[in-house]
């Protein structure tokens, strides 16, 4: 018998039934991955980003990254180091004082190698001994060092993945994104995962890449969807009626993984547990009702934190007079679904926020989109639920859920408390 959990609902490994190789993915992600270009992976949440991923490059062959809100390109390449068991040569590694939460990393005897920056007063993010007029700095920040962890990686025959580059600060990517560029030039290629919807992201940070990365963007389409359902139901020998499965697409958003949340309660609901013998018809409306109310139940403390949040940091920032963050979860809370799959940009969403606070200036409201992804990544909302793209200049909603929970979790706002 096949398990209803090995058919539908959100996975980590790579959907045994209902994969689908959507647009042709897989055979271009594998040409890919044999030429000499960065391949970029971008798109909203829970969209199969990974998945394609690890169908395609298992884990064997990759040395995987997770990014968080304090990642850094010192750490990031201390995990890369980490994960190939480098040994650091002791005469670049001397007169470290690592940071607490360095410290904490660093295992198996690995040590941050160091190179002289000849100068004294460069910034890093662990502390570091000083010592006639030179600083140390961490590997990856220097020329020498990051020849070094391309040395180690191509040594490696491994392909680096870099998951949820979207929670850097901007400063971390634009660092990466140069770094790229060095990478690329000494041959080793890396594969940068996030969230967010437009194109040409990294070459918007560093315009040395264009030509050198190649960019995945993935997204759904009705038909692939329904591929997905057709593949669920022949595992389970099920039927969806019509009109259930039209509706559980339309409530997808076009996002393939609340579709498999979906399918999966309305399933259990349904009493489907396991395949049978023999096919059975679904067309208990019912069933779908509750199976959208739990979802809603699931999600509903993840859009009160949200919504909490953005207006702690306001008081955090001083801005609690102007509430710009509030303003713009407020505007973007109350646009069309259309408006936040294509995204509301800068200009529009000022002329939205000043119908209820006419005193918020074009500043203010870039300061407080410039910092959006880090405060939800800060804060532990995760996946995101807005983005802002600097190149754009656009806000996005990138979980698809939300739409879902709007529809049918009835939600509440701190704006509506106050009026």
């Amino acid at each position: 018998m096949t398990q209803l959990g090995e058919v539908f609902g959100i996975a980590a490994s790579v959907p045994m039934y209902t994969y689908v190789d959507r647009a042709g993915l897989d055979k271009r992600f594998t040409y890919l991955i044999e030429q000499d270009r960065h391949i970029v992976i971008h798109g909203a949440s829970k969209q199969g980003k990974t998945i394609l991923r690890k169908k395609n490059l298992p884990d064997n062959k990759s040395i995987v990254v997770q990014c968080g809100a304090n990642s850094g390109r010192d750490r990031i390449y201390l995990e890369i180091l980490r994960q190939l068991g480098s040994q650091i040569p002791t005469e670049v590694s001397k007169n470290l004082t690592l940071g607490a939460e360095l410290q904490s990393q660093a295992s198996n005897q690995l040590k941050l190698p160091l190179v002289a920056s000849g100068e004294a007063g460069v910034q890093a993010s662990g502390s570091v001994e000083r010592e006639s007029g030179t600083s140390l700095t961490p590997v990856g920040i220097d020329p020498g060092s990051l020849g070094y962890v391309a040395q180690e990686i191509k040594q490696s025959g491994k392909k680096v993945v870099i998951e949820d580059f979207h929670y850097l600060s901007e400063q971390e990517k634009i660092n990466l994104a140069f770094d790229l560029k060095a990478f690329w030039d000494s041959k080793v290629f890396f594969i940068v995962i996030g969230i967010w919807a437009d194109q040409n992201l990294l070459t918007y940070y560093n315009g040395d890449l264009s030509g050198r990365v190649e960019e995945i963007d993935i997204r759904w389409n009705t038909e692939e969807l329904e591929q997905v359902l057709q593949q669920g139901s022949r595992a389970l020998n099920i039927s969806f009626d019509l009109v259930i499965k039209a509706e559980i697409i339309d409530d997808a958003n076009q996002n393939v993984g609340l579709l498999q949340r979906l399918a999966e309660k309305y399933c259990y609901e349904a009493g489907i547990y396991e395949s049978g013998w023999r096919t059975k018809a679904l067309n208990d409306k019912n069933a779908l009702v509750k199976a959208r109310s739990s979802i809603c139940s699931e999600e509903a403390v993840r859009y009160r934190l949200f919504d909490d949040v953005v207006s702690r940091g306001l008081r955090d920032s001083g801005e609690s007079e102007l509430k710009v963050y509030q303003r713009v979860v407020r505007v973007c809370a109350e646009a069309s679904n259309q408006d936040l799959r294509d995204g509301i940009s800068r200009a529009d969403l000022l002329t939205r926020i000043q119908v209820y606070e006419p005193r918020v200036r074009l500043s203010d409201l870039s300061a407080a989109l410039n910092k959006i992804d880090k405060l939800q990544a800060v804060r532990s909302i995760s996946p995101l639920i807005l983005s802002y793209n600097p190149n754009t200049q656009k806000i996005q909603l990138v979980d698809r859920e939300f739409l879902f929970y709007r529809k049918y979790g009835s939600p509440s706002w701190s704006w509506q408390e106050t009026e």
